[in-house]
């Protein structure tokens, strides 16, 4: 059962001094490696919710995603966690870009306190989002880690971004949610999927 219903642009009072993670991507499908970098945010910063940023479009990806409708169906299908918030306020914000998101994000709600969510892929690509040191400069991030998570990590060009505080997680707490901050959450256990997988596995047995 939820517990929230999905965010709008007049509702910041709802939200007001809330831990919120943002977990943003096409959902091209949605799948258990999103709910569970989710709920492991949502314990490992004991956080009160994360929402699901389903975009229109990836600015990274060239294919074209499926119906942005159909993929709000499908990660409402996908998830029966309370914490989970489905949301398409990207449509509202007029944005795709995560910089200009999460920018609005926090002028329309002032007083929640947010942090962006991701997996390793997302971070080892971090470099080449559009703004991306003006998003390290607004937001705080946390990346769930993937095996082998210490060489990964030591590759990332993110983790070499000197101007970046680096926290290493290894137990739950309720870390400050500091812009300029980049949590690395290590896991012993990671679901290794992708949207990019699935479409692929779909395809090969349709």
């Amino acid at each position: 059962m939820k517990i929230f219903t999905k965010p709008n642009l007049l509702d910041s009072a709802r939200w007001r001094g809330m831990r919120i993670g943002l977990l943003g991507g096409s959902f091209n499908p949605p799948h258990e490696g999103h709910v569970h970098i989710s709920q492991a945010a949502l314990k490992g910063l004991q956080l009160d919710a994360v929402w699901w940023l389903v975009t229109p479009q990836n600015p990274l990806k060239l294919d074209k995603p499926a119906d942005m409708n159909e993929r709000l169906r499908l990660c409402q299908e996908i998830t029966n966690h309370p914490q989970i918030v489905i949301s398409d306020i990207e449509r509202d914000l007029g944005t795709n870009l995560t910089y200009f998101t999460v920018k609005k994000l926090r002028k329309h709600h002032p007083n929640t306190s947010f942090i962006w969510v991701s997996g390793m892929d997302t971070a080892l690509g971090f470099h080449k989002w559009n703004y991306w040191k003006s998003i390290l400069e607004i937001i705080p991030t946390v990346h769930i880690t993937r095996n082998p998570a210490t060489s990964l990590i030591r590759q990332c060009p993110l983790r070499m971004y000197k101007k970046q505080h680096h926290v290493f997680i290894e137990k739950a707490a309720k870390y400050p949610l500091t812009p300029g901050t980049t949590y690395w959450m290590l896991q012993k256990k990671m679901v290794n999927m992708s949207s990019t997988q699935l479409r692929q596995q779909t395809s090969a047995s349709s």
